[in-house]
């Protein structure tokens, strides 16, 4: 397993920006300047050649972004800088980040950092102090459709004073991260708060090692196989095609609290979101492609970042949701919505009743708990 885990107090080598995003195009490549691409204190919308910074929720767009820091500029920090809790979506198949500066990171985020979208990245590191992804007190999230390749001579993913019982990195759907393999335990690199059992840290991803390109490629991790059932002494009584349960009639139970992050299926955890679900004007707000995933593996959801669209399919049914707007249409017919789709954290959230309606699943199969704030329902 290419990843170390340390468990002291390091000083952060990445120093803080001042102001926010002047970069320069040359040859159809960007020239990050000094005080280039810092997003951390930019509260208003921004957009610049082949980028766009959505401020309110803190997601940065690069759409077939070149950029490159110069030797001498931005040493001991970063060409990409984020705030807290941010996510950067990837557009276009030509995104490069190439840093030539003394410890010069490729992207540094504040807090949990997600990267999505249905774009390629190539992170081209000269530095052995650098790292490709410095992530400072959060984790990374590696969704959707991205593929990253990493050149880097030290980290590809460097991740500091992280808290315990986190999942310091995950890769999901049809993501993916490479970077060579003679990088060996600094690949992932995390580095726990004090007093952190570095056994509560968990990753999850499973490594693919090509030793003809010799590269290490980090993807969505393999289902866990039940455990084998141990075979019957006694040969069953043969069920009657009346005895036997139809398919369609086997239903499970979901359980999703306010303020947790983990989905329940059938009382274990099923799917553990990155963001947690919240009550907004006395409407439960769940997480759209949470519940969408393990309600139904087969669903495909593309998300339009400047458009904030959301537009679903599954079972040959077509949905649209755009955040922020009291309609959705389902099958090219405008829906009414009971409240309007939010986006939070980089992610669309639904409320309960408009997800029922998604998934056409009647009101009765849900029970709300007010008192522990939890929906319980079956399907």
């Amino acid at each position: 397993m290419k990843k170390k885990l340390i468990s002291f107090l390091l000083a952060c080598t990445t120093i803080v920006g001042i102001l926010p995003i002047t970069a320069f195009a040359k040859d159809g490549k960007t020239e990050i300047s000094l005080m280039a691409m810092d997003f951390r204190e930019v509260k208003t919308d921004q957009q610049g050649d082949n980028w766009d910074w959505d401020a309110s929720d803190k997601i940065l767009t690069l759409k077939d972004f070149k950029g490159t820091v110069a030797v001498g500029v931005r040493e001991k920090s970063a060409a990409i800088l984020l705030p807290e809790d941010s996510t950067l979506w990837l557009e276009g198949k030509n995104n490069e980040i190439t840093t030539n500066s003394y410890h010069c990171n490729g992207i540094y985020a504040n807090g949990d950092f997600t990267i999505a979208g249905n774009g390629k990245l190539k992170l081209t590191l000269e530095s052995m102090g650098a790292s490709a992804i410095y992530v400072n007190g959060g984790v990374l999230s590696i969704e959707d459709e991205v593929d990253i390749n990493v050149d880097s001579p030290k980290h590809a993913i460097y991740i500091y004073n992280l808290k315990a019982n986190k999942v310091a990195v995950s890769v999901t759907e049809k993501a993916k991260l490479s970077f060579p393999d003679d990088l060996n335990d600094d690949a992932v690199y995390v580095v726990t708060k004090n007093n952190v059992d570095p056994d509560s840290i968990t990753f999850d991803y499973k490594e693919t090692h090509d030793k003809d390109e010799e590269i290490i490629t980090l993807s969505k991790a393999d289902p866990k196989k039940p455990e084998t059932e141990k075979p019957e002494t006694e040969k069953p009584e043969t069920e009657t095609p009346e005895d036997k349960p139809k398919e369609e009639d086997v239903k499970n139970t979901y359980t999703i609290s306010i303020g947790n992050k983990n989905i329940l299926k059938n009382g274990t955890v099923a799917y553990t979101a990155d963001v947690e679900p919240y009550i907004s004007n006395g409407y439960t707000m769940l997480p759209l492609r949470a519940l969408l995933d393990i309600s139904d593996p087969n669903v495909d959801i593309k998300w339009d970042s400047p458009t904030k669209t959301a537009t679903i399919s599954y079972n040959g049914k077509h949905f649209t949701i755009i955040a922020n707007k009291e309609k959705m249409t389902k099958a090219g017919n405008p829906v009414d919505l009971a409240t309007a789709a939010e986006v939070a954290h980089g992610r669309m959230f639904v409320s309960l009743r408009d997800w029922m309606k998604i998934m056409d699943i009647p009101m009765e199969q849900v029970n709300w708990d007010s008192i522990t704030k939890t929906v319980t329902l079956t399907h």
